[in-house]
């Protein structure tokens, strides 16, 4: 028996190995999550414009060639039918400009690319939870 799709994931994130190691985490987490991920911003938009169905949640790089995430965060806070979509940056940024930038143009998260796998699970983990869960 074919279990349904709860939640859909969009990832935007230019770095391949970056999106491998987020897909498997959320994978992890539940294994009737669908994933989607576009490597860049306008690629992203291109994806949810023509799509019937939205994402529950995006896990957004911040620094991108081209569309920026901060940019891409902008369009989509500004487009009626997708601005309600949570939005988590992730993003191996430290500096706090960039998080408090992230908040100020509608970010509902703020997550940095861990180096240990296990705490990039938690942290992935504990959105999950928070967006889709509750």
């Amino acid at each position: 028996m074919e279990t349904a799709i709860k939640y859909s994931v969009l990832i935007v994130d230019d770095n391949p190995n970056d999106v491998v190691i987020t897909k498997m985490v959320l994978s992890r987490i539940d294994h009737n999550m669908k994933v989607e991920a576009a490597f860049r911003g306008e690629d992203a938009l291109e994806l949810l414009r023509s799509g019937e169905v939205l994402p529950s949640l995006i896990f957004l790089d911040l620094k991108m060639p081209g569309m920026s995430g901060l940019d891409f965060l902008r369009k989509l806070r500004a487009d009626e039918r997708m601005k309600h979509i949570p939005v988590i940056v992730v993003t191996s940024s430290s500096l706090e400009a960039d998080e408090k930038g992230s908040c100020a143009a509608g970010a509902d998260g703020f997550l940095h690319k861990a180096f240990d796998i296990d705490k990039f699970s938690k942290d992935i983990k504990s959105f999950v939870d928070r967006w889709l869960k509750s």
